[in-house]
């Protein structure tokens, strides 16, 4: 009996089978199919940042595309280029037989309109802005936000209080300020290890916005050179870039600070700084740090930069524009690891 019923239950599962799979039938979905025609351009990102070091002068660009094919060529287009700042070799990405990416086109600039951490964009696209392909990914527009500037890092450096006379505090505690080393300044590329007998390049960005002054972050990053022996400071310049043949104009004036003056014309002028001198004031060498204090003068102003006028700070808002400017110091320590012995 057990062996029959055994039986029994085989050949009753595939009828049970047939019956719970007779309401399913096989389909087939044929995926659409791209335009033969069609190229499938895009750039990977809408965005793509470009940060070069002083002294280079071009970067590349590329273009994918949905499969490999034939040899083709995809014009492209500038939406924006601003003082024809950027200068493109050809109008075209050009892409081998079989190959997804471009070969890469070189984006040089006009040298004489570039400026030390001044940002530019380069705006471009292709097929008119409109995908033809079905699998194309990425973007048909992008954009290049390009910088000239040096890598800074605060890791190696501590804070410091800075002592200013226009924030009233030259003679009292000061305020807390970060301290930044440009960390691919002089490189020495033989020798990759630290190397603290070469110039240094250090900045307090943004001075007042970090003194507390202002609460927008501005341009008038106090940024200057200094020895082996971290004396002799001078500010960063167009001039000492020039010197190491590398030509590129440095802001020393001008600089905004966030700040604003409102005077009693009803008109709202923004507050800028020119450097004027740095000097180092004090140095008291210990075990593992040189402590260096740094003395630097400075003009602040009210600028009108429709009429090019500098008008002094008042010291209240309901005075008159008077033609000039008023000049401060801000000191400041920086602890820096001592120079090692050569």
């Amino acid at each position: 009996m057990k062996l029959n019923k055994f039986f029994f239950g085989l050949l009753m599962t595939p009828a049970v089978m047939m019956v719970g799979c007779s309401d399913y039938e096989d389909t087939e979905v044929v995926s659409p199919e791209a335009n033969a025609d069609a190229v499938g351009a895009y750039f990977e990102k809408n965005s793509n940042p470009v940060k070069l070091l002083p002294g280079k002068t071009s970067f590349n660009i590329t273009l994918k595309r949905a499969s490999g094919g034939d040899a083709v060529n995809v014009p492209f287009k500038v939406v924006e280029n601003k003082n024809d700042f950027f200068e493109l070799p050809v109008n075209q990405f050009a892409f081998e037989a079989g190959k997804q990416s471009s070969t890469p086109i070189a984006v040089s600039f006009n040298i004489d309109n570039a400026v030390f951490q001044k940002n530019d964009t380069l705006y471009l696209q292709v097929l008119d802005g409109v995908k033809d392909h079905l699998y194309a990914a990425g973007y048909t527009d992008t954009m290049y936000p390009f910088v000239i500037d040096y890598t800074w890092k605060s890791d190696s450096l501590a804070s410091t209080m800075v002592k200013d006379e226009y924030a009233n505090t030259f003679t009292g505690e000061g305020t807390l300020a970060t301290v930044e080393i440009a960390k691919d300044f002089e490189v020495v590329k033989t020798n990759p290890s630290p190397d603290y007998t070469k110039n240094s390049l250090v900045r307090i960005p943004s001075f007042f916005a970090t003194i507390g002054k202002s609460k927008a972050a501005g341009k008038d990053h106090i940024q200057f050179v200094v020895d082996k022996d971290h004396q002799n400071p001078q500010f960063l310049s167009t001039g000492y870039l020039a010197g190491k043949e590398i030509s590129l104009t440095v802001n020393e004036r001008e600089l905004e600070t966030g700040m604003t003056q409102k005077f009693a014309e009803k008109k709202e002028y923004p507050i800028c700084m020119d450097l004027v001198d740095i000097d180092a004031i004090a140095a008291t060498p210990e075990a593992k740090t040189d402590n260096v204090t740094y003395l630097v003068t400075y003009n602040l102003y009210a600028f009108d930069e429709k009429a090019d006028k500098k008008y002094k700070l008042p010291e209240a808002d309901d005075t008159t524009p008077v033609v000039g400017t008023n000049q401060y110091q801000a000191k400041f320590e920086i602890k820096f690891v001592k120079a090692s012995a050569e």
